[in-house]
């Protein structure tokens, strides 16, 4: 018994110097480099585990397509105006993932001046992946039609393709259960403002509309995140 008090006050001073783990609100500004909002919260702490939350949402562009070639006759231009293809946010992916996260005493800086622990953690999240894609239907070539763009006084008219029919939108819904895994440092530079530096991943269970990644795959990115604990 004598050789392991030693060993249990050294551990319960350890305690006593480690950054306290409290509750919080945070939001991953890496993310919104990617066109991502993720924000995240751990209201539920006990001693160094904490049990959160985090909702996000990803967007993108889209590229239109069309059902046949168009004539290599006429500028691209000169038959549909670019304002035609100005879609927002096409491609959606709604996130929400329930995480678990233990910062162990052996990653917390020992000195009460620096106020830093890191942490690990895991999570199952439901995610659910939304892509509308526009077709546009053949172009009918007509002599009778003008192009308002690219007649001009000084020029003859020119033949612009006329759609038979308006564009079609078809949307493309998928959605899963999708585990992940994640990793960081927790600083503490002042009061109850907290930053958070590490990485994440999860395992791709279903495939994505837009071909950013298959079933099967990893994906993974940096995280650097901004929080307020209480």
């Amino acid at each position: 018994m004598r050789r392991f008090l030693p060993l249990l006050l050294a551990h319960a001073t350890l305690v006593a110097q480690a950054p306290k783990v409290r509750p919080g609100a945070s939001l991953d500004l890496a993310a919104l480099t990617t066109g991502e909002i993720r924000a995240s919260v751990e209201p539920l702490v006990v001693r160094r585990f904490a049990l959160g939350v985090s909702l996000a949402r990803w967007w993108g562009g889209q590229t239109p397509y069309y059902a046949v070639p168009l004539t290599t006759t006429v500028p691209l231009s000169s038959q549909f105006p670019a304002a035609s293809f100005d879609l927002l946010h096409p491609a959606r992916e709604y996130m929400v993932d329930l995480y678990g996260r233990v910062y162990p005493l052996s990653f917390a800086s020992a000195s009460p001046r620096h106020r830093i622990t890191g942490y690990l953690g895991g999570s199952v999240g439901y995610h659910r992946r939304a892509f509308d894609q526009t077709f546009y239907p053949p172009c009918v070539l007509g002599a009778d039609i003008v192009c308002p763009l690219a007649a001009s006084p000084s020029s003859a008219p020119i033949p612009c393709c006329a759609p038979p029919l308006p564009p079609q939108t078809v949307r493309w819904i998928n959605s899963g259960v999708e585990p992940g895994a994640e990793f960081g440092v927790r600083v503490i530079p002042w009061g109850d403002v907290f930053l958070e530096l590490g990485g994440r991943a999860r395992l791709i269970t279903f495939s994505d509309p837009t071909g950013r990644f298959e079933e099967g795959q990893v994906a993974s990115r940096l995280t650097l995140a901004v929080g307020l604990g209480w």
